[in-house]
């Protein structure tokens, strides 16, 4: 089965709405529409697609879907930042489940619940609302064979979430998913997970450190996954030398999203910049012919003089390849005048300029480095926010999304 999202991803990327919006419209599932149309909103918040999202709450009869379809308008309006609406629609879908008879219905449909409150950033209110899911479900293992299928989805979205959580309270959704394998006796799952807890409090504890052990061993899709609970500077320095073994690897396409990641958190995160670790990144790209990264990065280091030698090698580099125009534009943009004029005499005295500065003699060229364009290799899940996860958990394994798994259980009748 395709994911919900997965049918209106394409036309996201190349930013059509209108073509989005109308492949949403065809989905036949009211409950998947409305997540499909969620997705859309996301990336083009018009009243047009919360008409929509209404439309298809219409088409919604049993009470465990309403009360989840309205916890994805609740997510809706915070995407639309109307706070006050989306509250007033958790509280519609908190009194909507309460009317849901069947124990396995009502502790899916508040799962569902919880993930989109999750996904609304609200974590802790996520968390409560699955814990009284599984435990309305643990209850009910004895009455019903189906309560373990329940638990076992349940238990999916909540590893799913923590896999999603930014900050130190997914340990909280780990151990809650490790105690739901556990009763399920899923004892590879369980040894996952407490691997994973143990790994991001290793994070914790020695930081970016253990981040680049696992990037040095090639574990990148590891790595990924646990960078979040870096600090911010040391997140974006920890992306950087993601990037560098991506294009390394070539994988260039996914290096430079990696790397304008990175770029982003440098301009919009409030904290001091490494200029040190920065620099020894971009010394990096520079060494294996990459040297627009090398450029643009040495435009972050706040040192004037750190910066300054770093554009002089890169100015020199350009010149060595040939490009004596963008060699004597970078020459111009050097702050330090005793670098300026270091380099200058190099450039104008016709010395082996690349021998000089310990560089390549063969290598990567102007602005795409020594990797080509790999047309579709093989790309690395993780913070990058993709579809899908590398769940745990056993059984039940349709390929659905956790999205369309928080609802799998409350289609249907009350």
């Amino acid at each position: 089965m395709i994911a919900v999202v997965e049918v209106v991803v394409p036309y996201l990327e190349r930013a059509d709405y209108k073509g989005a919006l109308k492949r949403a419209l065809e989905i036949e599932s009211p409950i998947r529409k409305l997540i499909a149309l969620t997705e859309i909103l996301t990336a083009y918040p018009r009243d047009e697609v919360l008409a929509a999202m209404f439309d298809a709450l219409d088409e919604i009869k049993t009470t465990a879907e309403r009360s989840v379809a309205y916890s994805i308008l609740g997510r809706a309006f915070y995407i639309l930042n109307r706070d006050r609406d989306a509250e007033l629609y958790f509280e519609r879908a908190m009194s909507e489940v309460s009317l849901v008879s069947s124990p396995l219905l009502r502790g899916e449909a508040l799962a569902g619940i919880a993930r989109n409150l999750v996904l609304s950033d609200r974590y802790e209110d996520g968390l409560r609302l699955f814990r009284e899911a599984v435990e309305l479900l643990q209850a009910s293992r004895g009455l019903s064979a189906g309560a373990v299928s329940s638990l076992l989805k349940v238990g999916r979205l909540i590893e799913r979430s923590a896999d999603e959580i930014p900050n130190e309270i997914a340990l909280e959704f780990y151990k809650l998913v490790r105690s739901v394998y556990s009763s399920l006796n899923f004892n590879l799952q369980v040894k996952y997970i407490e691997d994973r807890i143990e790994l991001i409090n290793e994070v914790l504890r020695r930081g970016i450190v253990v981040v680049e052990d696992l990037i040095e061993r090639g574990e990148v899709d590891v790595a990924m996954s646990v960078m979040r609970f870096l600090p911010l500077e040391n997140r974006a320095i920890a992306m950087l030398e993601l990037s560098y073994w991506l294009f390394l690897h070539e994988q260039p396409r996914l290096g430079r999203k990696v790397f304008e990641d990175a770029l982003e958190i440098f301009f919009v995160g409030k904290f001091r910049v490494n200029d040190a670790g920065v620099e020894s990144v971009a010394r990096r790209f520079l060494r294996v012919g990459f040297l627009e990264e090398a450029l643009v990065l040495a435009g972050i280091i706040s040192d004037g003089k750190r910066a300054s030698e770093l554009l002089g090698d890169v100015a020199l580099a350009y010149w060595r390849l040939g490009d004596e125009g963008k060699a004597r534009s970078i020459l111009e943009g050097i702050s330090d005048e005793g670098v300026k004029k270091r380099v200058l005499s190099l450039l104008e005295g016709g010395e082996d300029v690349g021998h000089e500065q310990g560089l390549p003699l063969t290598g990567g060229g102007e602005g795409g480095g020594a990797v080509p364009e790999d047309g579709g290799a093989r790309e690395v899940q993780g913070e990058v926010e993709q579809e899908g996860s590398n769940s745990a958990g056993e059984g039940d394994d349709s390929g659905a999304s956790g999205d369309e798994i928080q609802l799998r259980g409350a289609e249907g009748a009350d």
